[in-house]
């Protein structure tokens, strides 16, 4: 999947890689690795109102895609670009995925999802622009009462996604986590972590169906 990413920034640029057409092919190519690895077609959705589930705190909640096993969610994943603005986009990107997957865990306890008794596997997919405003540095964190995770001092805005995208694993609030840094300008696309690839994203949604087909 990096290739083809690599590919497309190859051919797309800058505007490419953090698009939301960009974001469409991405979507794409998961749902055929999922029905390739043995999800039914049907059973895989990525377009539209077919992506919507209910909430717990909220109406309804638009995924990128979701992938069944009959009647029981198997996994709902969320995919992310962010090109520029990168302070606004750590703190937002940081608050909707935390509100989601709180929304989707309750909602799924509070049987909103069927009667299924197996949590869904959260996905979420972030690719970032590597620049020189990407790896800016934020010199201090202005926190009155108490002090700052230390992890953050010194941290570039890409270290910020990376400790994002890791807590969220690490915490359960997403079982299924893939990072992407990408830097069209050298053409460069690359994973920041072992933990946060494609394969073992696309495992741990395979490995969750493997476990409703048991």
């Amino acid at each position: 999947m990096v290739q083809i990413i690599a590919g497309h920034v190859d051919q797309g640029g800058r505007q490419g890689i953090t698009s939301g057409k960009h974001l469409d092919a991405i979507a794409a190519i998961i749902r055929d690795d999922l029905i390739d690895a043995g999800f039914e077609p049907g059973d895989v959705y990525d377009r539209g109102r077919e992506c919507t589930l209910p909430g717990w705190f909220r109406p309804t909640k638009n995924w990128d895609i979701l992938a069944f096993d009959g009647p029981d969610l198997v996994s709902a994943i969320e995919l992310k670009s962010i090109n520029s603005s990168f302070g606004n986009n750590a703190n937002n990107r940081a608050e909707e995925s935390i509100g989601s997957a709180v929304d989707a865990h309750t909602a799924f306890a509070e049987h909103l999802f069927g009667s299924g008794s197996i949590p869904p596997v959260m996905g979420y997919v972030m690719i970032v622009h590597d620049c020189d405003a990407s790896r800016s540095i934020n010199r201090g964190y202005h926190s009155p009462h108490y002090g700052v995770d230390p992890i953050f001092e010194g941290a570039s805005y890409l270290d910020r996604f990376l400790f994002l995208c890791d807590r969220l694993r690490r915490k359960s609030l997403y079982q299924a986590v893939w990072l992407v840094f990408a830097d069209p300008e050298r053409g460069v696309v690359y994973e920041p972590s072992t933990e946060l690839t494609y394969d073992k994203f696309i495992a741990n949604i395979v490995m969750a169906l493997g476990i409703h087909r048991a």
